[in-house]
């Protein structure tokens, strides 16, 4: 008898856990689909958010359309073009060359490249990590006006040589895709074989993944979404435009799924796509980067992983190593909430932490030029030793952070004023000469100097 009621209470107990945990996991679906429901409502998003734990999915919502002029709704799995996030396909696949001894970290560019600039410095390990300091082509006049047709190995090599170097190899870390691209190139010289072979043979066949390829042009009736930017004018999405992907090669030219990313991420931090010792050298940071991986530090976890840009979408694949939870949320549409916003939302309601849900109902208000001028000065704050400049510029506020560009806040009841897409609200007090600014879970009281 007595050995029954233990058993009665140990079943009772674990039922009591089960239900806990169902229940907080509603709780967290319940909380992201509301969130998202509202971004969709007002034309704030479009795309696929995925969560998974240890390779499993947790949670999947699309929303929005693939294909707006013919109403074909997005599904959850719908193809995206992923970005920067191939910059992980091609630093995995820049390691499974190395450890078949036809190249080093060490290897220096002038062994392919000679006339590049400082190409005698730059090494492969520099251009993993963003540290060689060769200048980001597709940041010039040139590609933007052929981005859409082509550009061959040559014209990008001459475009690479005729843009000035303002930054030295090893020196700091300075983003560029022309990285990437030249790393592309040289896995194919030294292979003999295409990117899209490398990749193939490398990732996705072993991985069985059948929604990851090398892109072309955009073909919906593959599942294939198309990318759009909001037109505040015309209150609807327009098409983006849409890169030639024979340009960027492993730069940026991968079309993926959530499910494909997560099972890439976790097959990648399981050692079955590198060694252990190239994971690690991966997972390096220098100054927010490592090589072919970035950090996305949330609360007291760590995740690793990359996001991407290209045309109209946005992507992330993030992965905390702690909880071996996976988010990937993909996005083919442009908006004036920010991503990393829609980022903070997801993530917050998942791990539970507070979040300020938008209100995309409320109204901003007019002020004078006099009225704004009130609030003018600069403001600091010791804690995170920050300036923040406040001025009326031609009828409306502007706050300029020290170092960063200026930016445009409009203003709403109760003394408070935002700038939506970087999720900046600043709430002033202006008896007390000071405001608190809030961003990203964050909150910073700023003193009138």
């Amino acid at each position: 008898m007595k050995t029954q009621s233990i058993k009665q209470l140990y079943t009772l107990i674990l039922t009591l856990l089960v239900s806990v945990t169902a229940f907080g996991q509603s709780q967290k679906v319940s909380g992201i689909n509301e969130f998202l429901t509202t971004l969709d409502k007002h034309n704030k998003f479009m795309g696929v958010v995925a969560i998974y734990e240890n390779g499993e999915q947790q949670y999947i919502k699309a929303s929005g359309y693939a294909d707006v002029q013919n109403g074909k709704k997005l599904n959850t799995d719908s193809r995206f073009r992923i970005g920067s996030i191939s910059k992980m396909f091609t630093a995995v696949l820049t390691f499974q060359t190395i450890e078949k001894g036809l190249l080093t970290l060490d290897t220096p560019l002038s062994d392919y490249y000679p006339e590049i600039n400082n190409s005698e410095k730059i090494t492969i390990s520099d251009m993993l990590e963003h540290r060689s300091g060769i200048p980001n082509f597709t940041n010039t006049g040139e590609y933007m006006a052929k981005m859409e047709s082509s550009l061959s190995e040559s014209e990008v090599l001459k475009i690479i040589k005729s843009m000035k170097v303002e930054i030295q190899p090893k020196t700091q870390t300075s983003y560029s895709n022309s990285n990437y691209y030249l790393l592309s190139r040289i896995l194919e010289k030294t292979t003999q074989k295409t990117f899209d072979q490398l990749l193939t043979q490398g990732i996705t066949a072993p991985l069985k993944l059948k929604n990851t390829f090398y892109g072309s042009e955009i073909d919906p009736t593959k599942n294939e979404a198309y990318s759009y930017k909001f037109s505040v004018s015309n209150n609807k999405w327009a098409k983006a435009s849409e890169t030639n992907m024979g340009i960027p090669l492993g730069a940026g030219a991968i079309v993926s799924n959530t499910a494909d990313l997560s099972a890439f991420i976790n097959a990648l931090f399981t050692g079955k796509l590198i060694s252990d010792k190239s994971l690690e050298q991966m997972k390096e940071i220098k100054e927010g980067l490592g090589k072919g991986m970035m950090v996305f530090p949330f609360y007291s976890q760590m995740a690793f992983g990359h996001n991407g840009s290209i045309d109209g979408f946005e992507s992330s694949l993030a992965y905390f190593p702690d909880s071996k939870t996976t988010v990937v949320m993909l996005a083919n549409a442009l908006s004036d909430y920010s991503f990393n916003n829609i980022a903070l939302g997801v993530l917050s309601n998942w791990f539970g932490k507070p979040f300020d849900a938008p209100n995309f109902s409320e109204k901003p208000v007019k002020r004078t030029a006099e009225e704004l001028k009130a609030f003018s000065g600069t403001y600091s704050n010791s804690q995170i030793q920050m300036n923040i400049k406040v001025w009326e510029e031609n009828g409306s506020l502007m706050a300029q952070a020290d170092g960063q560009s200026a930016f445009n806040l409009d203003s709403y009841e109760n003394d408070t004023f935002k700038f939506i897409p970087a999720g900046i609200t600043m709430k002033f007090d202006l008896d007390q000469k000071r405001f608190t600014l809030l961003q990203g879970g964050g909150e910073f009281v700023f003193v009138k100097k």
